[in-house]
């Protein structure tokens, strides 16, 4: 059982975004952290991994407009995309893949 390549890229990149989401919210740097929220649910979109992208979409609101404080709880939103990280991993690693 294993991964196609292209899966294992685009699990990869997302779980990259995810950290940086981290890093960035950890730092105070709301505006990158919006960023790569935005980006997390466009990728999820186009890879059809549509929990994640729901997740995404929702820390994004969470995270509210450029240049404010997020919401008290934002990092919910953010947990919650690591969530459906592993989830997505966890199912698609165990799959028979051509």
């Amino acid at each position: 059982m294993r991964l196609s390549d292209e899966k294992v890229l685009t699990l990869a990149d997302l779980a990259n975004d995810a950290l940086a989401l981290n890093k960035a919210a950890l730092a105070g740097d709301y505006d990158e952290a919006r960023f790569r929220a935005q980006m997390i649910t466009e990728k999820a979109m186009t890879a059809g991994y549509d929990a994640l992208a729901s997740a995404a979409a929702t820390a994004h609101r969470s995270l509210g407009a450029v240049g404010t404080t997020p919401e008290a709880g934002f990092g919910y939103g953010i947990l919650n995309i690591a969530e459906q990280i592993g989830a997505l991993v966890e199912r698609q690693s165990t799959r028979r893949l051509p």
